[in-house]
């Protein structure tokens, strides 16, 4: 049976600028500029649908300029659209340093929770950014109606740059309880943040918790990654490729696309440790060369193009 997932989450026009050289406070500095579709929802289903999987994206999109650009952009993708309500688009400013760290600045827009559950409803797969759960306007609703999902239907929850803030992690953990995901995925940051403190490994990190998903999964950039499954532990060092890192946007999106698509033929949940491991070896074969291009969405070499003639 053909896994179709919806992807709940951020869609941004991204504005990526690759700085030359350090700011100069009233200068000019040569940059590389990139303008296009991006988002940490977005990210992941497109990373799904160039992988061959049914994906759609389900997200706040305003009829703008940026609007426009955005679903031009999408259309390419193979990509199912499902637009919430929005009073604008969302952008993102995203500012790169010599070695591909990023500051981002964001003009994040709010989804409409209510409008999410119809366009869920037959999917076999939903994940979830952690942006709109951790958002309070609209966390706790979603996590009710995430946790309504129908039978069958696995969910997935990554990423939202939680903030070590105690009160805005706690009201994050009782979302989490309510959407009850399948699978969480978390980077180390992040799992300082939820934890208050940082655990002594990624495995440790996923450890402490279990308590969340039935699979938890620690993403550790050029230090790897671990997974706790029930009774199985997993850790994996990250894949090593030739070149620099020229932008982290995104690698960790690719990371969970790649995971998704592989553990969408689980059969039972959690998955065997094989099916995981593979997984996780997909995951971060994607993300680091993800992390070799320049944006969110810049196509990797193992994202071959599709035939004009097929779209």
């Amino acid at each position: 049976m053909v896994t179709t997932f919806a992807v709940v989450g951020d869609l941004s026009l991204d504005i990526v600028v690759a700085q030359s050289g350090p700011q100069r406070e009233g200068s000019d500095v040569p940059a590389t500029i990139r303008i296009g579709p991006g988002g940490q929802g977005a990210n992941v289903a497109v990373r799904l649908a160039r992988q061959g999987a049914e994906a759609a994206l389900v997200s706040p999109l305003a009829d703008d300029a940026g609007g426009r650009l955005l679903r031009e952009a999408l259309q390419a993708e193979e990509l199912a659209l499902r637009p919430l309500p929005a009073m604008r688009s969302t952008v993102v400013l995203a500012l790169l340093d010599e070695t591909g760290d990023r500051t981002m600045f964001s003009d994040r827009q709010t989804l409409d929770a209510e409008a999410v559950a119809p366009a869920i409803a037959e999917a076999g797969w939903v994940h979830c950014s952690g942006y709109p759960l951790l958002d309070d306007r609209t966390g706790d609703r979603l996590a009710e109606i995430l946790g309504a999902r129908r039978a069958g239907t696995r969910l997935s929850v990554a990423g939202g740059s939680v903030p070590p803030e105690p009160a805005r992690v706690a009201r994050l953990r009782l979302r989490l309880t309510a959407a009850r995901p399948d699978l969480l995925l978390v980077s180390s940051d992040e799992a300082e943040s939820m934890l208050t403190m940082r655990a002594a490994s990624g495995l440790a990190a996923a450890h402490a918790l279990r308590d969340l998903a039935p699979v938890i999964v620690v993403t550790s950039g050029a230090d790897g990654s671990a997974a706790v499954a029930g009774e199985m532990e997993l850790e994996l060092p990250a894949v090593e490729l030739p070149g620099p890192m020229l932008d982290s946007t995104g690698a960790g999106d690719a990371f969970l696309a790649a995971m998704l698509v592989e553990l969408a033929g689980a059969r039972s949940w959690p998955p065997s440790g094989t099916l995981l491991r593979t997984a996780m070896q997909r995951g971060s074969l994607l993300g680091s060369q993800v992390a070799r291009v320049l944006g969110a969405q810049g196509r990797a070499p193992a994202e071959v193009a599709r035939p004009a003639a097929t779209r």
